[in-house]
């Protein structure tokens, strides 16, 4: 465990958020696999679930609030020192799910600005990476600050996978991969309170 880790990080909360809702799905699964790694440093890693919110729609706000499901996952983002994405990728773009909450956490007072943020993300191909790039179009006007690098962008579809059949990681490079983009946003994300704090 990284010494800084261990020194400031002890108190910081990560919220984890998967664009897919599929049970066994290995985005999900890369999320586990960080929650493990923030376990081992004694930092708190929530993986929140977006599957149950309601399609964005402004009729279902009233008398200017959001409802109470929408409140309740605003609430969880809120309360995040730092955010982890797993992108799936689909046409070339972000999960219906994925967007879905990000517009809903963006409406009646965002819960998005200034908060650090990793992506990480499984598929074919390039690893969703263009799904990932279309992920940080949305970071723009939501003033989310996202890591740079390292990229995580894991090939699923490779034999042996890096991937069981629950979707939990099971390949060093690709633990490696998670532990480093974990690392990095722990970094990030002591610098950003650093410079609030002064």
């Amino acid at each position: 465990t990284n010494r800084f880790t261990l020194e400031l990080f002890f108190l910081m909360r990560i919220v984890g958020l998967s664009g897919s809702l599929r049970k066994a799905s290995t985005n999900t699964g890369l999320l586990r696999c960080a929650a493990e790694i923030a376990k081992s440093a004694g930092v708190d890693f929530e993986i929140v679930e977006i599957g149950h919110l309601p399609f964005m729609n402004e009729d279902l706000e009233v008398d200017g609030k959001v409802p109470d499901v929408v409140d309740q996952f605003k609430q969880s983002v809120a309360s995040a020192d730092a955010l982890m994405f797993a992108c799936p990728e689909y046409n070339y773009g972000v999960t219906p799910a994925l967007k879905n909450a990000l517009d809903w956490a963006s409406r009646q007072g965002s819960v998005w600005a200034k908060k650090p943020a990793a992506i990480m993300g499984s598929g074919g191909g390039f690893g969703t990476g263009r799904g990932q790039l279309a992920l940080r179009q949305s970071f723009i006007f939501l003033d989310i600050i996202p890591l740079s690098k390292p990229e995580v962008c894991v090939r699923r579809f490779t034999s042996p996978s890096p991937f069981d059949a629950n979707g939990d990681v099971v390949d060093e490079k690709t633990k490696n991969s998670v532990q480093a983009s974990f690392d990095a946003l722990m970094e990030l994300t002591k610098t950003l309170q650093a410079g609030k704090s002064n």
